[in-house]
């Protein structure tokens, strides 16, 4: 008779920036459950581990980027990957997390059963096959776990998106992705084109123009980009006159309310901030520049991203003349660089291209509760953490408009808010469901989970959650307001439903389990 797979009170899939600050809270508000992180690759970090392109950097500040329970220290607050990547392994290891990582641990597929409140997960291991130095190979195992939590992100750690280049196989150049960039790539005296103009290739653009190389940024239209220093001269004043623990507080608030403000400002003020963030650039850029054509977006601030300059890196390189900008459409690429639409050639050896990401929801992982398959965008999120009728279940999505870490935080925190609720009313099932009400829609079909029209989200639309018409099912990119829901407010409200740990049972494989958790109780309104 086969052994019962092993159970866990709680499994995170993921070892990356959520994985780790999703552990950290539920380790210290639950010391004495089993808890696991299920990493799919062979070290932690996620995109801070993946991602080895030249200048590769944080676009958010690293005093919120950081956890509010280990403060970041550093003193950049645009720091560089390996820095980032040193912070979460040191994070890791002080509270213990890393010695609950499951590393080569593929979670493939992920079945809820209501008659046992538990999931079982199907997860390829990574094996050694032939010993030292033999082949890899895979072999499936199998788990159980009260609580399943998904913090893989949101993209494809396989492949980025690039799009299909006409006359791309006559280049004799060298193609490149940034998500997958060569160790063994030099580009000193090199002519390198880099298509794209999003943070990758903000950041990409200075970093191989300071290794020696002449550099194209090629973008079929601008993108807003705002300049600031890699050394706040906030946090530097705080951290000479207060002591430690305050001045962290206070840089980090500081951080907060200054992205939240400009943010505000610029949804409320479109036109005002465009011609700002217009005129910022043009002072740092050559006399005479053409500014409109290269640094004028056709879209409103953060309808996409605004791109951070650190020290205005890009801007130097360009008035230093090592870094070009060239605006216009592909026609196809040659043997020896690409031509535009216009007329115009741009000589290459080495092309990189940063031409974004391939949305990838949940790590690629299938989703079933008592037998059906859950599709993802046919559901609502429920306050920003769990999933329309999918019971004991909880993913985690960052802010695109201030440092993906912040909803982190809010969200491990309520996550143990919500167990500790379970707990007083001694139940172990939690699941949202919408109730109907007269006259209403339900799901609103022009929002997105993200809040932005770029161009990695727009493709995968069909692929990601939907926005409901009214709180708690709207996915919202505004840190206090989730501020007063996750941390202040309630736990739940009539729409979380709960239920006790079910009976021994009889059950028989073939009998069906009800789909939606009967509840307990329901709470009060809200």
């Amino acid at each position: 008779m086969a052994a019962a797979p092993e159970h866990l009170d709680i499994a995170i899939i993921g070892a990356g920036i959520s994985g780790i600050g999703i552990a950290h809270h539920l380790t210290r508000a639950f010391p004495g459950r089993s808890l696991a992180l299920l990493e799919a690759r062979d070290t932690l970090g996620g995109t801070w581990d993946l991602f080895r392109y030249p200048g590769i950097r944080s676009d958010s500040d690293m005093h919120t980027l950081g956890f509010s329970f280990r403060p970041w220290t550093g003193e950049k607050s645009i720091a560089d990957g390996g820095s980032i990547l040193r912070y979460l392994v040191e994070t890791a290891q002080a509270d213990g997390t890393d010695r609950r990582i499951r590393y080569g641990h593929q979670v493939v597929a992920a079945t809820w059963s209501s008659a046992e409140a538990r999931w079982t997960l199907d997860v390829d291991v990574r094996t050694d096959q032939g010993g030292d130095g033999g082949a890899a190979g895979t072999r499936r195992a199998r788990l159980t776990c009260t609580v399943l939590i998904a913090c893989t992100g949101y993209y494809d750690y396989d492949q980025g998106y690039c799009p299909e280049f006409p006359g791309i196989e006559r280049f004799r150049g060298r193609v490149v992705h940034p998500q997958h960039w060569p160790a063994d790539l030099a580009v000193a005296g090199a002519r390198v084109v880099v298509i794209g103009s999003g943070a990758t290739a903000m950041t990409l653009v200075p970093a191989l123009a300071r290794q020696g190389a002449q550099v194209t940024m090629l973008q079929r239209s601008p993108t807003y980009v705002i300049e600031l220093p890699s050394v706040d001269p906030f946090a530097r004043w705080a951290r000479r006159r207060l002591p430690a623990p305050a001045a962290s507080r206070l840089i980090r608030w500081q951080s907060i309310a200054r992205t939240d403000l400009s943010y505000r400002l610029s949804r409320r003020l479109p036109r005002q901030a465009s011609e700002t963030l217009i005129r910022a650039a043009a002072r740092r850029l050559p006399e005479g520049y053409d500014v409109a054509r290269h640094f004028t977006p056709r879209y409103r601030p953060w309808d996409q991203r605004v791109c951070v300059l650190a020290d205005g890196d890009l801007f130097e390189e360009i008035r230093a003349g090592r870094a070009t900008v060239a605006t216009g459409h592909i026609e196809t690429f040659t043997e020896h660089g690409i031509r535009l639409r216009s007329g115009e050639e741009l000589p290459a050896d080495v092309v990189a291209t940063a031409t974004g990401l391939r949305l990838r929801l949940l790590g690629g992982l299938t989703l079933t509760v008592d037998g059906e398959p859950v599709t993802p965008a046919s559901r609502r999120v429920y306050k920003s953490v769990l999933l329309e009728d999918v019971p004991n279940f909880a993913f985690v999505f960052g802010y695109t408009n201030a440092s993906w870490t912040l909803k982190v935080d809010l969200a491990g925190r309520y996550l143990s808010r919500l167990l500790r609720h379970l707990d007083r009313r001694g139940c172990q099932v939690f699941v949202p469901h919408a109730l109907a009400r007269p006259g209403e829609r339900g799901v609103d079909e022009q929002a997105s989970i993200l809040g932005l029209t770029s161009g990695y989200i727009t493709r995968a639309r069909d692929e990601l959650p939907r926005q409901g018409t009214r709180r708690p099912w709207r996915m919202r990119s505004d840190y206090l307001a989730d501020l007063r829901t996750l941390r202040f407010g309630p736990v739940r409200d009539r729409e979380l439903l709960l239920r006790p740990a079910p009976p021994p049972t009889q059950r028989t494989p073939a009998e069906p389990a009800a789909s939606v958790p009967a509840p307990a109780d329901r709470a009060p309104a809200a």
